[in-house]
């Protein structure tokens, strides 16, 4: 037992700080996305996505968890999402976002809302960016099949700069277990970001899932991951 503990310790100290990072952000996200499943709040729904890819020592990988649920007079939305990559042992991508939004919708088309968000990316001159805004949503279309919805909004970026962001999020379910999404947000400031997440979606079943998932930003430089994913619904 003892020279078993010894073992597992030697891997401990022998990983790589990249490898610790990751398996960190992984523990994280996992107890994250299992308190949201094990949650009994009115109207919840979710989904949890880990993938990545290791091609010729390369390695890319990206997790995220989306939670949403009723309250008495509002809806809620939590938005997790972290991506990292390397090229040739060198690090080219690390950053993550967390997000909070509350909304009222007046009618079956239209909601305000309220959203806090802080996004992480080592190799912009800002590493962090704190937001706090005020914004109005239009449900544009809503079927069986497809939905599409846009939001516009403005706020304060890091307490002193002005800011203006406008999201797009299309979603076409194709057939019963196979589902196309989009989302393309675009933020104006004096260091536009943009971020447009591609999705496509099997269900295996009625809550194991599938995909291949691309993120590409604008946050400054461009930046493309391209990753096979595993998810869990709810």
């Amino acid at each position: 037992m003892l020279g078993h503990s010894i073992i597992i310790w030697n891997l401990f100290e022998t990983m790589s700080p990249k490898v610790e990072r990751i398996l960190a952000v992984v523990a994280t996200v996992c107890a994250v996305g299992i308190l949201f499943i094990a949650s009994d709040a009115n109207g919840a729904s979710g989904q949890f996505d880990l993938g990545g890819k290791l091609d010729d020592g390369d390695l890319s990988f990206t997790t995220s968890v989306d939670h949403s649920w009723e309250g008495r007079r509002f809806k809620n939305d939590v938005e997790f999402d972290y991506r990292y990559q390397d090229k040739n042992k060198q690090t080219t991508t690390n950053k993550g976002l967390i997000a909070f939004k509350q909304r009222y919708e007046f009618d079956s088309k239209q909601y305000v809302f309220g959203l806090v968000r802080y996004d992480y990316n080592e190799f912009r001159t800002i590493d962090s960016r704190r937001q706090v805004n005020m914004g109005w949503g239009y449900k544009i279309l809503r079927t069986e099949k497809i939905q599409i919805s846009n939001e516009i909004a403005i706020g304060l970026l890091n307490e002193e700069e002005f800011l203006i962001r406008n999201s797009l999020s299309f979603t076409y379910k194709i057939a019963p277990k196979v589902k196309f999404s989009n989302k393309f947000l675009y933020e104006s400031a004096n260091t536009p970001l943009i971020r447009n997440e591609t999705s496509f979606d099997y269900l295996l079943g009625d809550r194991v899932k599938i995909g291949l998932k691309n993120i590409y930003t604008e946050d400054p430089f461009s930046d493309n991951i391209l990753s096979f994913n595993i998810g869990y619904v709810w």
